[in-house]
């Protein structure tokens, strides 16, 4: 029994656009977890310079003991987000000359990128902020 050629092209359409949306899942986690990974450190910095007072401010310092944590979770999202972005078009994905990838990767791939520099900065900022700013 062979199938109905414009339902397959409605199939590969659809999973294009799952596709799409899956690469835009995994960025908008990498992104989360990239912040989720400030929370201890250099957000309250950022708070604070920004004018925002209070005493819930003083208490974000205790989600330092989760550290590691929420960088497991953000090095996972961010694997997850560069794998859907970066990986290779298969040959049966393409069809009357455009390949179903998103239109937009330059800009999901710059999140990605911004993401894991926040992830890094936000793992390093607790041992070369002494240096800094020299308490």
């Amino acid at each position: 029994m062979s199938e109905n050629p414009g339902s397959v092209a409605v199939s590969r359409a659809v999973t294009a656009q799952e596709e799409n949306s899956r690469g835009w899942t995994a960025t908008g986690l990498s992104a989360f977890g990239a912040l989720a990974m400030t929370s201890c450190c250099i957000l309250p910095l950022v708070l604070i310079s920004f004018g925002v007072t209070g005493v819930f401010i003083g208490q974000m310092t205790a989600l330092y003991q989760y550290k590691w944590i929420t960088f497991a979770l953000s090095a996972g999202f961010l694997a997850y987000g560069f794998w859907k972005a970066y990986r290779p078009v298969a040959a049966s994905d393409c069809a009357a000359g455009t390949c179903a990838r998103p239109v937009d990767r330059r800009l999901m791939r710059g999140i990605l990128w911004a993401a894991a520099a926040v992830t890094l900065v936000a793992l390093v900022f607790p041992y070369v902020s002494p240096y800094f700013l020299k308490f």
